[in-house]
């Protein structure tokens, strides 16, 4: 679009189209890449380049990992965990790898014991409770981390097929048929 920028009597030489075409192409082209760059400073935004940027920075293992949306999710719980690890800390990041108030925690103070359970439906979010386990609870504490089913899940199945399973292991084991 430079050729709006020349006066009316140059647009009709064809020499000036055309090299005005090229151009536009390439201002095109350092315009997309400036707003790549802008794009990689927003971890919502950014691109494949930038995620696997952050991951090294960070230290996240996830390379693998084909889904953008995982990978983004990772990193902005890396970026959000902050020191000191308290207790209100902790379930801000259950909270944001759970979902508000969507898993069951136990702190046993005195006998130095926590018990969290989340949604057994999800596998990453099970194993990204464990990861921040790992990382935010003292060494001195016993971690217990599980399952559970909630109605979602077994609303899905007939009475007769559960009723071989006692109250139990419908709360705590993963029920597939």
């Amino acid at each position: 679009m430079l050729l709006n920028y020349i006066p009316e009597f140059l647009r009709g030489i064809d020499e000036l189209k055309k090299l005005f075409s090229a151009l536009d192409f390439e201002i095109l082209q350092v315009y997309n890449a400036v707003q790549d760059i802008f794009d990689g400073q927003f971890i919502y935004l950014c691109g494949l380049p930038y995620i696997e940027r952050f991951e090294k920075i960070l230290g996240i293992e996830g390379f693998d990992e084909k889904d953008l949306s995982k990978r983004r999710k990772k990193i902005i719980m890396k970026f959000n965990e902050k020191l000191p690890y308290t207790v209100f800390r902790f379930k801000e990041s259950l909270n944001f790898i759970c979902g508000d108030k969507n898993y069951f925690l136990f702190i046993a103070f005195e006998r130095y014991r926590i018990i969290v359970k989340v949604p057994a439906f999800d596998k990453d979010v099970f194993d990204e409770v464990s990861s921040l386990c790992e990382r935010m609870i003292p060494v001195n504490m016993e971690v217990f981390v599980s399952g559970f089913n909630t109605h979602e899940i077994l609303g899905k199945f007939k009475h007769k097929d559960l009723a071989h399973y006692t109250q139990r292991e419908l709360r705590s084991v993963i029920i597939s048929f």
